[in-house]
């Protein structure tokens, strides 16, 4: 591939994602899409035959960051999750393509390729997993208890600050880690 088209390409996945993000998967239109990476119909339909295939895009771009998240060479106990919970935060607030991904695999008119969230329930089960295994104080909640209270909290935040902000602020994300059971650590 040229460098122009992996240009192009990259302009189209960061658009669709900007689309996607504010506008969900049903209401998303290819030619706003097309408009706002400042390129023709055509072009999109060279590199993505169909808004499926764009979606497809967005959500394993937004699953390679995720990667980046869950790999980062940190322990993946209670140190490693607290690090991640704020790591997956900044990572919505700032970056379009990761938000889209996360939105697109809770998307209910589509079958997600890469499932961000299911993949970040996942991760978050392990890390909980391996707390309780290191450390038998941890064992406080049941490790199943622990893992949704984690997840339904950073999926939740994720959604609420759509309405405001100050959802995943550092302080708030904080604040709220701090309020789960000891046996998950403290955020300074």
């Amino acid at each position: 591939m040229s460098a122009k088209a992996t240009r192009t390409r990259s302009q189209l996945i960061r658009s669709a994602a900007t689309v996607f993000a504010e506008h969900g998967y049903a209401r998303a239109k290819l030619s706003t899409i097309a408009m706002a990476a400042g390129v023709s119909r055509g072009a999109l339909y060279f590199h993505f035959p169909s808004k499926e295939a764009l979606a497809d895009a967005v959500e394993a771009a937004a699953a390679e960051q995720f990667a980046r998240v869950t790999s980062g060479g940190r322990d993946n106990g209670v140190p490693g999750l607290a690090w991640a919970v704020q790591t997956f935060a900044a990572l919505y607030r700032g970056e379009v393509t990761f938000r889209a991904g996360v939105l697109l695999s809770c998307e209910k008119d589509r079958k997600p390729t890469v499932n961000v969230i299911r993949q970040w329930e996942e991760y978050v089960r392990e890390a909980v997993a391996l707390a309780e295994r290191r450390y038998p104080f941890a064992r406080s909640a049941p490790a199943g208890h622990t893992a949704n209270a984690v997840v339904a909290m950073t999926v939740g935040m994720a959604y609420l600050w759509q309405e405001g902000e100050q959802w995943l602020a550092e302080s708030t994300v904080t604040g709220v880690w701090n309020l789960l059971p000891p046996s998950v650590g403290r955020m300074e």
